[in-house]
């Protein structure tokens, strides 16, 4: 029993150290860090322990930084030096190492004028947007091969080389917009095998363009996998598309644009918004089999929609001519001749006629609109007569508009107007009108009667003669002496 009891003992002893131990090196004072846990300081972030408790402390020399957990639980590191006043001073000669798991980095708005060389094993986003770049060095981006965005927007970049973007197989999205380009060197896009969205608006490309006129993805190195192309604002008057195989969508808005033959079959969706367009002749656009949605806002000297100008476009779903304040005519065969026969299908569903000057539709168009859903013409001066009743009789249609005239339906909504009001004035005020027209009859009729009488009256009669009185007239006054007669 003896022995028994000092085992016992010994042991809980032994129990008791060990927790108290374990209790001490809770306890132990924070600033006397163990030696293996060092601080890690990042040119451009500050964590007190390796990618944990990130320091984000206001007017300091450091950016945003913070830490998440990726879906596969590793910690990614999201860095923000937007407006941090990080001059071209501020970089390393070398190049800047970012902390381990960064995937995004913001430097926009921060006065750069060169691109500073960064490395990072995982950086996936990166933007320079807002900056003062005026060139991109060949193969500054060699250390970031996982980058997939890049924005380099609004800085005063004048030429693209060939290997400005060497060492980014992996790069999705490039963003050049609103800077100086006015040349790009053959096979710029070459290396990015995986592009598949260009934006090049607000740039003064039309010269070059103009100059080469060579297909787009054969100059530019481009491949098939180009889904988005933004080319807005270039001073473009041309531009061939034709081996644009893989692209979807196509904005060319704001440019000189007169005409548009060579364009992908594959494309969905074209906006063409702000060209100096009079008419859409026929077959203005080739057979677009897949377009679904046309953009055609504020065009400015655009007055008519021609006959067959959108013929060919079977799938097209959405037309917007918001803005074109000088469209007044759409002709009723803008799809084809004869729509009820067949000549064209028209899956239209949405028409946004908004701020035009559109006043009537012709009931031809009927046919047209069969599967519309939404037609917004809001602002244009609707004349809500007999010739539009058609319009509102259509079913599952929601109409968006004002009527104008007549004044009896004047600022009346569209859709609360019911069918039977939509009336001519031919049909309003028939009864007045025969009457007006039997008025007239009777009045030429009295004024006839009048004059006849008139002209009767003063004539003389048939029995009247009128004869000349003188002095050898046998009407000539005889006067017979009273005296001289008895005598006789």
């Amino acid at each position: 029993m003896n022995r028994t009891a000092l085992l016992l003992f010994v042991l809980v002893g032994c129990c008791l150290q060990v927790l108290r131990a374990e209790e001490e090196e809770e306890l132990a004072p924070a600033t006397d860090a163990p030696a293996d846990v060092r601080v890690v300081v990042s040119h451009l972030c500050h964590f007190k322990k390796p990618l944990q408790d990130p320091t984000d402390l206001d007017e300091d020399q450091y950016c945003d930084c913070d830490v998440h957990n990726s879906p596969t639980g590793l910690p990614e590191v999201q860095i923000d030096c937007r407006k941090h006043q990080l001059g071209d001073g501020f970089w390393q000669e070398s190049s800047e190492q970012l902390p381990q798991g960064t995937v995004r980095l913001d430097l926009s708005r921060n006065a750069l004028t060169v691109v500073p060389r960064l490395v990072g094993e995982q950086l996936r986003y990166l933007n320079l947007g807002h900056n003062q770049i005026t060139t991109i060095p060949d193969k500054v981006f060699g250390n970031v091969s996982l980058l997939e965005e890049l924005d380099l927007s609004s800085n005063r970049i004048e030429m693209l080389g060939t290997d400005a973007l060497a060492g980014l197989p992996n790069l999705k999205l490039i963003d050049l917009s609103s800077n100086l380009i006015a040349k790009i060197e053959v096979n710029a896009f070459s290396n990015a095998l995986h592009l598949s969205q260009l934006k090049l608006s607000n740039n003064s490309l039309g010269a070059f363009f103009n100059r080469t006129e060579a297909d787009l993805y054969l100059r530019l190195g481009v491949t098939n996998r180009l889904a988005v192309l933004e080319m807005e604002r270039c001073n473009l008057t041309d531009i061939n598309l034709s081996s644009g195989v893989g692209l979807e969508r196509a904005l060319l808005g704001y440019n000189r644009l007169q005409q548009l033959s060579k364009l992908p079959k594959q494309l969905a969706y074209l906006d063409i918004s702000g060209t100096p367009i009079r008419s859409l002749p026929a077959k203005f656009l080739p057979h677009l089999l897949h377009l679904e949605s046309l953009i055609l806002q504020d065009m400015p000297i655009l007055y008519t929609l021609e006959e067959y100008a959108l013929y060919g476009l079977p799938r097209l779903s959405m037309l917007n001519l918001q803005g074109s304040r000088n469209l007044s005519t759409i002709h009723p065969h803008i799809f084809g001749q004869n729509v009820i026969r067949n000549e064209t299908d028209t899956e239209l569903k949405r028409l946004i006629l908004k701020g035009t000057n559109i006043r009537t539709l012709n009931s031809t168009l009927q046919f047209a609109f069969e599967n519309l859903r939404l037609l917004d013409i809001r602002g244009a001066p609707l004349r809500c007569d007999c010739q539009l009743r058609w319009l509102r009789e259509l079913p599952n249609l929601m109409t968006l508009g004002v009527c104008v005239k007549p004044n009896a339906l004047r600022d009346k909504r569209f859709g609360t107007i019911d069918p039977h009001q939509f009336q001519c004035r031919a049909e309003q005020f028939w009864i007045y009108t025969v009457f007006n027209v039997l008025l007239a009859i009777l009045l030429i009729i009295l004024v006839s009667i009048g004059i006849f009488l008139i002209v009767r009256a003063i004539r003389p009669k048939p029995h009247v003669q009128l004869r000349t009185v003188g002095a050898n007239s046998p009407y000539a006054r005889v006067t017979i002496e009273p005296n001289r007669a008895e005598i006789l």
